[in-house]
């Protein structure tokens, strides 16, 4: 589709998107283990295949700019939207493998677009809902939220796309998208940012609650950006005229406009020089084995497998609990009418290793599913967990468990059948979680991160991934 959208424009464009977990938005995309992924695996040289890989299907699809690496340090585990968008906590490794992000995605030709500046790591609150305020001293936002940007500059990364987020120590009046401070004074004239610097979306909340976002498309200009993400809740035309409102009567002086001009047009001479790319199926396999090797050298064991493995018996159940709404309308028919029994991707992994019953159930679940669980405990004679705390734009949680799906877990637990757990996507539910009971984490929802975790957990695999957030357990 985006090669065909070029192939109608006037002239050169800058496609992006985001590409944090691969090209999953395709019809015919692969998606990959998150950047957490990496950070538990602490490989630089995996980090660079990343980019590598996810840059050449970017280019196969038509893309410029991906709007990646996140180089937010997630030192905040309530944060309800960074999580395993981020490499980790520890300021040091974001740095480091945001930099080999960087080298890959420059060694494949598709241009990297860094974020969330100023650093969105550190704040309870999804800016797509309302605007996060970030109360810490310069010298801390020195040490911490902007040092992976230094390390990453010096990679070669040119480019940012910024947060809408208020940070008081350096403008207090000011959301970042439309500072000076924050965005030609520190961003560009102190970091060396010297590429096209980007908005995020103006039709995110934290922006339009705050600031009418067709104002805020050329105050954005004015702040230091090159390209504006216009609100897409309202007509596309309302921010152009505002902008141009604003270009005619001097708000955005002139050399500003023409500065901004310069960048995008010397970006896109830079792109229309790339070689020529690998073809199709050599890209594609290159992302699935770089999919596969992430997630096997990220794989993390939480707690003491037992001794010899599991014994799961002859009739083992399987628990998996979702957000069910992610996987269409098929799941949603099955639900009224099935239960979903075999429905989910990890039921099919698990049936190609281990014959057992499953019972799938929404990740809220209702009084009604705990009553499935208690009948069928009886008939099984061991209980395999597998849980999915997933974020999602717009959602405000997904970091922890519902109490329905913790006290599922407690019931489970008390049966004595709970052999193991595997956790998906948030390892910060890993506090939710039975104490006592050994936990498989992958960091991510896709097939790779799925088929690593059931071989581990069933002992085919080891666990050499490392948690690279502080997350405590459950006493027992």
């Amino acid at each position: 589709m985006s090669v065909g959208t070029a192939a109608l424009a006037p002239g050169p464009m800058l496609l992006q998107t985001d590409l944090e977990t691969g090209s999953y938005f395709a019809a015919d995309g692969t998606q990959v283990p998150p950047l957490m992924a990496l950070g538990a695996a602490d490989s630089e040289e995996l980090a660079h295949d990343w980019g590598y890989a996810v840059g050449l299907e970017g280019r196969r699809l038509g893309v410029d700019v991906t709007w990646s690496p996140v180089l937010d340090v997630n030192t905040n585990p309530d944060n309800p939207i960074i999580n395993v968008r981020s490499f980790g906590e520890h300021v040091e490794q974001v740095g480091r493998l945001g930099a080999a992000v960087t080298r890959g995605f420059l060694a494949s030709g598709l241009h990297p677009c860094a974020k969330h500046w100023p650093g969105h790591g550190d704040v309870a609150v999804d800016s797509h809902i309302s605007l996060p305020t970030l109360h810490v001293a310069r010298e801390r936002l020195e040490a911490v939220e902007w040092a992976p940007y230094r390390v990453a500059r010096a990679a070669g990364l040119e480019s940012a796309m910024t947060a809408h987020m208020l940070i008081p120590a350096i403008d207090p009046e000011s959301c970042a998208t439309v500072s000076r401070a924050l965005i030609t004074g520190i961003l560009r004239e102190e970091l060396g940012y010297q590429g096209c610097l980007f908005t995020d979306s103006l039709g995110m909340e934290g922006l339009r609650l705050t600031i009418d976002s067709a104002q805020a498309a050329w105050m954005a200009i004015v702040a230091g950006h090159d390209q504006v993400l216009i609100d897409y809740k309202r007509p596309a035309l309302e921010s152009y005229e505002a902008a141009l409102a604003a270009c005619l009567d001097g708000r955005v002086p002139e050399e500003r406009l023409r500065d901004a001009a310069r960048r995008v047009r010397a970006l896109k001479a830079r792109l229309a020089e790339l070689p020529p790319l690998p073809g199709d199926d050599e890209i594609r396999a290159t992302l699935r084995d770089l999919g596969r090797r992430v997630a096997e050298a990220a794989v993390t064991l939480s707690g003491e497998p037992p001794t010899g493995g599991a014994d799961l018996g002859a009739r083992p159940l399987l628990v998996i609990l979702d957000d069910l709404q992610r996987y269409g309308v098929g799941i949603a028919d099955e639900r009224a009418g099935h239960g979903l029994r075999g429905a989910h991707p990890l039921a099919d992994i698990m049936a190609a290793h281990l014959p057992c019953e499953v019972l799938l159930c929404d990740e809220d679940p209702s009084e009604a599913d705990l009553r499935r669980l208690t009948d069928a405990l009886p008939g099984a004679t061991a209980v395999i967990g597998a849980t999915f705390a997933h974020i999602q734009c717009y959602k405000g949680d997904g970091v922890r468990l519902p109490e329905m799906q913790v006290e599922l877990w407690r019931r489970a637990a008390a049966s004595g059948k709970l052999r193991a757990l595997m956790l998906f996507e948030s390892p910060y539910a890993l506090s939710d979680l039975p104490a006592g009971v050994p936990v498989v984490i992958g960091y991510g929802g896709d097939e790779f991160s799925l088929a690593a975790s059931a071989e581990a957990l069933l002992g085919k695999r080891p666990c050499p991934g490392t948690l690279p957030v502080t997350v405590p357990r459950a006493r027992a």
